[in-house]
């Protein structure tokens, strides 16, 4: 209801998700016919999501006459897609070419059995005194597990995954991108919504 009396004074700038953009548009509380601009933020995580029929929906209903922008952090075929679908000879802005590696950025692979991980993540994290670890485990229960173990090491280590109340994840968010934390541990859920500003390593 907050929202639907918001709408009703008018916008200059409205921000939603495509649901419930949709949401808003069929019970008539918006209305995108003189809409000049349109812009679709995170669109690969958006197709990811499985709002791609309600994008093209929007698209209908938005005046057709506007400027698109589109942006997104990989252009996978979905988004190539949808960027057809959007854009009129657009013009591409690309920070790096695709699926490139930053030159600051170095892979290396240890093979070591399934029990052993959490050990030799440890060992690692103390040999090679690296100061600031972000890992991505599969579940909840392994990262869990992977902090207690690396605490119990000595290595100051916190959790974000989405068993956690709110304020929990927002202080280790804070007291790793400040530095208070060695190690920071999520799932491969929770990491397109882990958002770090950190200038450590």
């Amino acid at each position: 209801r907050g929202q639907m009396l918001s709408l009703e004074h008018g916008a200059h700038i409205v921000v939603g998700t495509p649901g419930r953009i949709m949401d808003h548009l069929e019970r008539q509380h918006l209305d995108l016919s003189a809409l000049n601009t349109l812009v679709l933020d995170e669109a690969d995580r958006i197709l990811d999501m499985g709002f791609s029929a309600d994008v093209q929906q929007i698209l209908q209903a938005v005046n057709k006459t506007r400027q698109n922008l589109l942006f997104s952090a990989t252009f996978s075929e979905a988004v190539k897609k949808l960027a057809n679908l959007m854009l009129d000879k657009p013009q591409v802005v690309a920070v790096d070419k695709q699926n490139s590696t930053a030159d600051t950025v170095s892979h290396t692979v240890y093979p070591v059995e399934q029990k052993r991980k959490r050990e030799l993540l440890s060992e690692l994290i103390g040999k090679q005194n690296w100061q600031q670890v972000l890992v991505f485990a599969s579940t909840r229960e392994s990262c869990d597990e992977l902090v207690e173990e690396l605490n119990l090491d000595g290595i100051k280590s916190a959790v974000v995954h989405g068993d956690k109340a709110q304020g929990s994840r927002r202080r280790a968010l804070r007291e790793f991108t400040e530095g208070k934390l060695r190690v920071l541990v999520a799932t491969e859920v929770d990491r397109k919504s882990t958002r770090l500003n950190s200038s450590h390593g």
